[in-house]
């Protein structure tokens, strides 16, 4: 009997890119013992998926019993997506990928599986990849200092980017699924954060290339998606880290949004209710000095 590598993909008025999307999970390499499954949620989206139905019907009986198209009637945005994709995901490996990305990596399967085996007695929980835009070529990475990649493709890091990564499903029954009222940025950090203080490491590997088209059509409007990062970095650092920390990103993150949004003064005081109603909901559980320890180890930008 097979295991089960899933690809779980959210989508949001991305019908064109959503094609492009499953299309190239269809073209990567399988895997003896594993079996892929492709599961796409719409995240309530208000343009029409009949081309994306359409493409899913004219799949060969083979290609489509390997799809799953889930229909969301409320906009679950990016921390409940990927809960429901969870939810009715039956793999043990969790590849999620946004659906205007593309792996750009044929063996991925292969490669992921034998990277968690290779690295088991690290505890390895996360697996990030690297990222490239197509139409400026410009690499991204979340580790800011390139130096740590001189001599090693696969480094421990604390962070990676959401629109491509793999999460071993076991240990999100340990670290818990993803807090629903993160909409929309900072997630990711909220997810690391508890899989490291479960004792789990993260893993950058620059082996592994998405094509991130970045396609505009979907996303919220700069200011809002600036408040969201703002309130959701404080979030995930008072959920997570000492008291010292929580200022300096309060000071720093504070600036960044007044910056970038040109002195929205009201939408900073509509951010920081927001902000103090949230934070009185959430439990405060402080890094323990192994996770602490670790962060420090792998240069994370505690700071800010």
């Amino acid at each position: 009997m097979n295991d089960v590598f899933s690809f779980l993909i959210i989508s949001y008025n991305r019908p064109k890119d959503t094609i492009d999307a499953v299309a190239n999970v269809l073209s990567l390499s399988n895997f003896d013992g594993f079996s892929k499954e492709i599961i796409v949620v719409n995240n309530a989206s208000t343009d029409s998926y009949q081309i994306f139905e359409d493409y899913i019907a004219q799949l060969s009986p083979e290609q489509k019993s390997l799809v799953q198209y889930i229909y969301s009637d409320k906009n679950l945005g990016v921390a409940g997506g990927r809960n429901l994709l969870i939810q009715k995901a039956k793999g043990k490996y969790l590849l999620f990928m946004d659906d205007d990305a593309e792996i750009n990596y044929p063996s991925v399967i292969e490669y992921v599986i034998k990277v968690y085996d290779e690295y088991k007695k690290y505890n390895l929980g996360i697996v990030g990849f690297k990222g490239i835009n197509p139409f400026t070529n410009k690499v991204e990475r979340p580790i800011k200092d390139l130096t740590l990649l001189k001599t090693n493709n696969e480094i421990f890091y604390n962070s990676f980017f959401g629109y491509g990564h793999v999460i071993k499903a076991d240990i999100l029954q340990q670290t818990g699924l993803y807090q629903d009222d993160f909409f929309y940025g900072m997630e990711e950090y909220d997810i690391a954060y508890a899989t490291i203080k479960a004792g789990y490491t993260i893993l950058y590997t620059d082996v592994v290339e998405v094509i991130h088209k970045q396609n505009p059509s979907g996303r919220e409007i700069q200011d809002k998606t600036y408040a969201r990062m703002f309130e959701n970095k404080i979030l995930v650092a008072y959920k997570h880290l000492p008291w010292i920390y929580v200022l300096t990103h309060f000071i720093m993150w504070k600036l960044f949004f007044m910056y970038k949004t040109k002195l929205n003064v009201k939408l900073y005081f509509q951010t920081i209710k927001s902000l103090y109603r949230r934070v009185k909901q959430s439990q405060r559980k402080v890094m323990n000095k192994n996770g602490l320890a670790y962060l420090k180890k792998v240069n994370a930008r505690l700071w800010y």
